[in-house]
């Protein structure tokens, strides 16, 4: 049986903005029971925003607020404690995240899927480029979503062989 993308998609794409907050997000994903959504804008397809994205950029702000306060203790002589600078560095990087949106972490959506494409073939994109889920797309519009654990299902429930 050669199946599709379009036979094990999910059709009804629950999709985020590009405006969201990261805090909107988190209880977006908190709500929804998912790690990832497809971004969406007028229909278009943007990208795809997961879990590790927030945590991505979680890493790179502290990188960037421990960068910023280990230069003010160097160049302007400041002095304080260690756990008073890891709060200050916490209290700056939480600043931050507030005012981050969805766009900002977001992966540009340059891998999909048709609904036409073998699952074999959309089996393999997702190893290949090391992603969970890959959205659908037909005429520039997205119509379904398909993740791994879809493709894991299928041989969970026997309805493929190996």
């Amino acid at each position: 049986m050669n199946r599709r993308a379009r036979d094990l998609m999910h059709a009804e794409v629950r999709s985020v903005s590009p405006e969201m907050t990261l805090p909107e997000l988190e209880r977006q994903f908190f709500r929804e029971g998912v790690t990832g959504f497809p971004v969406v804008d007028e229909g278009r397809l943007l990208g795809i925003v997961s879990r590790s994205d927030i945590v991505r950029q979680l890493c790179v702000e502290q990188s960037l607020a421990e960068t910023a306060s280990d230069y003010y203790r160097e160049v302007g002589g400041i002095e304080t404690s260690g756990v008073e600078s890891l709060e200050a560095i916490g209290q700056r990087v939480g600043a931050r995240v507030e005012k981050l949106c969805v766009r900002d972490v977001m992966i540009d959506a340059t891998i999909t899927a048709t609904p036409d494409q073998p699952l074999r073939d959309v089996a393999r994109t997702l190893v290949t480029h090391h992603i969970h889920r890959l959205p659908v797309v037909e005429g520039g519009k997205l119509v379904g979503i398909i993740t791994s654990l879809d493709l894991v299902r299928l041989f969970a429930e026997d309805r493929v062989s190996a």
